[in-house]
């Protein structure tokens, strides 16, 4: 039995990772999370290091994957203490313990670590973040590849998946200007690779199985699923499917948000390819499925 640690397994993310890890009979998973904890959850402060500590020395996992993160480009803008706290001390509390404990820890990044000017990435382009959101997740990185433990970086790309909300989703709350049939202005500069939580979670399951079976990894590892597009284009994609008009979205071709984006940082995924870990959900099939899956949402469209 393989005990792994999830941190954010209130979140997005963290709840794909859980419920994948769960349907192996080879994990048993401590679920950690924190405003949104409910039984079953262990209630913990990422931010407080005496809390990480205590934890780990007591629970002794054997992995640990850090999903937990600010992961709003304009918030990490307006309050990049807090950006800072998560991304960056709290994957340093983590990366420490794990390394006194002797657990495998897998650390969750962004595409955003890339200026978006070269694509696609691979595993050793160099980063070059245009944001604070992707500078505080690349000094994440650093916390960990420096650690020299033998830990992971797993770099995604946009996400999308079973909601609770839609804003727990960049992609999922673009709905929102689906159904206000008002005139809505869209990003169709900004190309993205919208990827399911459920696609990752199994990659994930995967690394650690190989991990644990005595194949060690280590060092920075992309996933995303292989189709780009931009907001607006997945705007069309999802109103095709749900039968909703787009006539409403106008496209606009320059940056709009508050907070830098990278024009294109697709990633190039060779490393994970190699040991037959790779996407095969395509976007049209996989946002059926998170629709289907969100009860909130599903209510949200019969309206």
């Amino acid at each position: 039995m393989v005990k792994v640690m999830v941190t954010g397994a209130t979140g997005l993310l963290g709840r794909a990772v859980v419920a994948e890890l769960e349907a192996h009979v080879d994990f048993e998973v401590l679920a950690c999370g924190y405003s949104r904890a409910v039984q079953g959850i262990y209630r913990l402060d990422l931010t407080h290091s005496s809390q990480v500590t205590a934890f780990i020395k007591t629970h002794q996992p054997d992995v640990i994957v850090h999903c937990a993160a600010e992961r709003r480009p304009d918030i990490s803008e307006q309050n990049p203490a807090a950006a800072l706290a998560l991304n960056a001390d709290a994957t340093r509390s983590l990366t420490q313990a794990a390394s006194q404990s002797g657990a495998w820890l897998l650390y969750i990044s962004t595409d955003y670590v890339f200026d978006g000017t070269t694509p696609p990435y691979n595993e050793h382009s160099a980063t070059n973040p245009v944001n604070f959101y992707g500078d505080s997740k690349r000094q994440g990185e650093m916390i960990v590849t420096e650690a020299k433990q033998g830990f992971a970086v797993l770099r995604l790309p946009i996400l999308y998946g079973a909601v609770e909300t839609l804003q727990e989703s960049a992609v999922m709350v673009l709905l929102k200007q689906l159904l206000d049939e008002n005139e809505q202005f869209v990003d169709d500069w900004a190309v993205r690779s919208p990827t399911s939580t459920a696609d990752i979670a199994s990659a994930i399951a995967q690394m650690i199985h190989l991990q644990t079976a005595g194949e060690p990894l280590s060092g920075h590892y992309h996933f995303s699923a292989s189709g780009t597009m931009s907001k607006y284009q997945m705007l069309l994609a999802m109103g095709d499917l749900l039968d909703l008009s787009t006539e409403h979205l106008k496209p606009v071709t320059c940056p709009t948000d508050s907070a830098k984006r990278p024009h294109d940082c697709s990633l190039s995924c060779e490393r994970l390819a190699s040991l037959s870990i790779q996407s095969n959900v395509m976007f049209n099939s996989g946002i059926e499925k998170a629709l289907q899956q969100s009860p909130a949402v599903m209510a949200l469209l019969k309206k």
